[in-house]
């Protein structure tokens, strides 16, 4: 059985006991319903988020195969060699967030990819590096997305601990401290018109 708040009962504390427990049933009900719109953003990102890891793997397997083939084709030497004079910057720029307060990741790149000469290269080396700069990408926004997952699942926690203890434990408090006050008031409302009825008694007699 719910505890009673520890409070002075009172008709001025009714209202406001009463006017909390509105208040409280209300929270509950938007909280329920912002835990509800979460999780239908939440499963349908679950599942995207599983695909693009899919793709995302198999492009880095792809690049690495077609490198391993380009290493084969040439030979390692000449293939490391040949990206001696490969120059280029690649970093991530954050920009924004999201209502989750996600950071956006942008990737930014300086210089060329494939600025080595032919002698010792072949078309399997242009092939991988260009797969493993798509494949970059790829990591990045599957990053960015696994993220907003981890903000979003505990922001639904949050919520979901919220409504159980409204639920569960607030409501049910003040619910009962309503009765209590609500009994309390009876019985002294009661108790009153006895002692009045009493008074009337001994007036008529004297």
């Amino acid at each position: 059985m719910p505890e009673t708040l520890p409070i002075n009962p009172t008709r001025m504390e009714l209202l406001k006991q009463r006017s909390r427990l509105v208040a409280a049933r209300r929270a509950h009900d938007l909280l329920e319903d912002k835990r509800d719109e979460l999780m239908q953003r939440f499963l349908p990102l679950v599942r995207k988020i599983k695909k693009e890891r899919q793709e995302a793997e198999e492009s880095l397997r792809m690049s690495f195969t077609s490198f391993q083939i380009a290493k084969l084709i040439s030979g390692e030497k000449e293939i490391e060699e040949s990206l001696m004079w490969t120059k280029i910057k690649t970093g991530i720029e954050v920009r924004g967030f999201t209502l989750l307060k996600t950071p956006q990741f942008t990737l930014k790149s300086e210089g060329n990819l494939l600025c080595y000469g032919f002698y010792g290269s072949n078309w399997k080396l242009e092939h991988s590096l260009r797969a493993f700069s798509k494949t970059l990408s790829l990591w990045i926004k599957l990053a960015q997305k696994e993220e907003e997952l981890k903000r979003l699942a505990r922001e639904i926690e949050w919520i979901r601990r919220r409504v159980n203890a409204l639920k569960y434990i607030f409501i049910p408090r003040i619910e009962e401290t309503v009765k209590y006050i609500a009994m309390k008031l009876q019985e002294r409302e009661r108790a009153h018109i006895v002692n009045i009825m009493k008074i009337k008694e001994i007036m008529q007699k004297s």
